[in-house]
Formats: structure tokens, C-alpha cells, sequence
């Protein structure tokens, strides 16, 4: 008879081997199209990202709670438990960051030629790499603050089991604790902010195409303006997912940050819901992206 804590952990496991062959099948396509076919997508490059950060989220969130829960014994010490939060840290800030990326730069690429955005259209996909590898370069030095000034995770009594990467608390009498946390999270947010204004922008626009359209019966436009709304109401379906879920896990984190004893519930419910964006996304951006497979298969 399994116990609830193994039907947990095989819940978890699920999400991850789903969530890690999804994300890699669509880096498998995004850079079989970038790197063999080249019939470059811009777009391409910020997916490829965007899956290689939820497949680091998978492994180093998704991995730590399901073996924790299957008790088997930790070979890790304090510093190695530290890394492993470190990167649970660090994966989840880049998916974050592509998430905003890839709405804002397809709200700027279905922006009309005419608007006060033409000229950041023509520069934005030549921006791409640099602005990847800054995003990289400043997250590894912020949370690498942050690893400094962290607090060692306090045991519990079921802490011989498993790798403790979860019990976390925010310690009010570190000052530079404090403001490191707090400068983490307000810069995290005006990202999340971002991302629905830049949904807003799309909707507009695609709101005002579809008036455009109606008026005219041409198939070649009508095929051209197809795609692009497709892979705009893709990308809106992905941003709303990763808003809700990410607004309420970072609610249960912020929680356990501040209080130093937490219930299983309230943990096991920010685990879940972290893991749920980076296993779904990769099966929605591979269905709405029809592009990518008309390529493997004319090739």
C-alpha cells in the first residue's frame, strides 16, 4: 500500500519526465529550424532558451521533492543543498525572464510598420543573443548575492530523509537578507507586470486586425495574418498560465520565506504549482507553432 507521500512523489516525478521530454522535443525542433534548416525565426532562439530553463527547473525542483518524498538518503551537505537552492533560484528567474521576452517581442513584431515601434521591430531580432547572455551574466551575480547571504535550510525531524531544499525562511535580523530578498522580488515583479501589458497590447492589436480583416477576402493575407494570430494567442494562453500559477506560488513561497515552520500543504502546493508552467508550456507553444513541424517535413 503506497503511502500519500509516494503517490506525492510520483505525482511529481510525472510532471517532471512529462514536463523534461516536452521541453526537449521543442528545443529539438526550435534548433533543428535555427541551426540545420536555416530558415531563421528570431522567436526561435528565445523558445530555445525558454525550454532550456524549464528543463532546469524540472530537474532541480522537480527531482530534490520527489526523492525527498520517496525518503531515499541525501549524499549532499550544507553547501551542496545550497547549490541545488541556488539553482532552483536561478532556473526559475530565466524562465520568468524568457516567458516576458517572448511576449514582448511578439507584441513588438505584430506591431504595425507605421506605429512609434517600427524602428525597435527592424533592431529587436539582431538584440536577441546580447539580451540573453545579459539576462544569464545578471542573474548568476544576483542570486549569487543572494547564495552568499543565505541561511542554511533548518532541519526537521524527517530531514535525514531526502535533500532539504524546501524548508526556507526569510531571517528579519539579516538586514542584507532582507534587502537582498526584497530587491529579488521587486525586480521579479516588474517583469510579471510586464507581461500582462504586453498582453494587453497584443489583444489590442489582434482586435484591431481581425476588424481589418473582415472587410477583405484576400486568401494570401488572410493565410499570411493567420499565423501570426495563431502565435499570438499561443503566447497569450502561456503568459495568462504563467501569471496565475507563478502569482499564487510565489504567494506560498513568500510564506515560507517569513515563517519558520510551515505545513506540508503550503509546500507541497508551491512545489506543484512551480512545476506545472515548465511541464504545460512546451505542449502549447508545440501546438499552436505550426510553422516548425511544415519545416521538418518539407525537409
Amino acid at each position: 500500500m503506497l503511502t500519500f507521500d509516494e503517490i506525492l512523489g510520483i505525482v511529481y516525478l510525472l510532471l517532471t519526465v512529462v514536463g523534461f521530454l516536452g521541453n526537449c522535443i521543442l528545443f529539438f525542433l526550435n534548433s533543428f529550424s535555427f541551426f540545420i534548416v536555416h530558415r531563421t525565426r528570431p522567436k526561435n532562439l528565445i523558445i530555445i532558451h525558454l525550454a532550456f530553463s524549464n528543463v532546469m527547473v524540472l530537474l532541480f525542483r522537480g527531482i530534490p521533492t520527489t526523492t525527498r518524498l520517496w525518503r531515499v538518503n541525501c549524499l549532499l551537505d550544507d553547501t551542496g543543498i545550497k547549490i541545488i537552492i541556488y539553482m532552483q533560484t536561478l532556473s526559475r528567474n530565466l524562465s520568468l525572464y524568457s516567458t516576458c521576452f517572448l511576449s514582448v517581442f511578439q507584441a513588438i513584431i505584430i506591431s504595425s510598420t507605421n506605429s512609434i515601434w517600427a524602428q525597435l521591430k527592424m533592431r529587436t531580432p539582431k538584440c536577441i543573443i546580447v539580451c540573453i547572455l545579459l539576462c544569464w551574466i545578471f542573474n548568476l551575480l544576483l542570486n549569487m548575492v543572494l547564495f552568499l547571504y543565505h541561511d542554511s535550510p533548518k532541519n526537521r525531524t524527517d530531514s535525514k530523509y531526502g535533500c532539504n531544499t524546501e524548508d526556507r525562511y526569510l531571517n528579519e535580523y539579516n538586514t542584507n537578507q532582507v534587502k537582498m530578498a526584497l530587491i529579488i522580488c521587486i525586480y521579479n515583479y516588474l517583469f510579471v507586470c510586464l507581461m500582462p501589458f504586453s498582453s494587453v497590447y497584443i489583444v489590442s492589436i489582434l482586435y484591431k486586425h481581425k476588424k481589418h480583416v473582415s472587410h477583405i477576402h484576400t486568401n494570401s493575407l488572410s493565410t499570411k495574418k493567420s499565423h501570426e494570430t495563431i502565435a499570438s494567442q499561443g503566447i497569450l494562453i502561456l503568459v495568462s498560465i504563467f501569471v496565475c500559477f507563478n502569482a499564487f506560488s510565489q504567494i506560498f513561497a513568500l510564506c515560507m520565506f517569513y515563517f519558520k515552520y510551515t505545513h506540508n500543504w503550503m509546500i507541497h502546493t508551491s512545489i506543484f504549482l512551480s512545476l506545472w508552467y515548465p511541464a504545460v508550456s512546451p505542449l502549447i507553444l508545440i501546438s499552436i507553432d505550426s510553422q516548425i513541424p511544415r519545416t521538418c517535413i518539407h525537409r
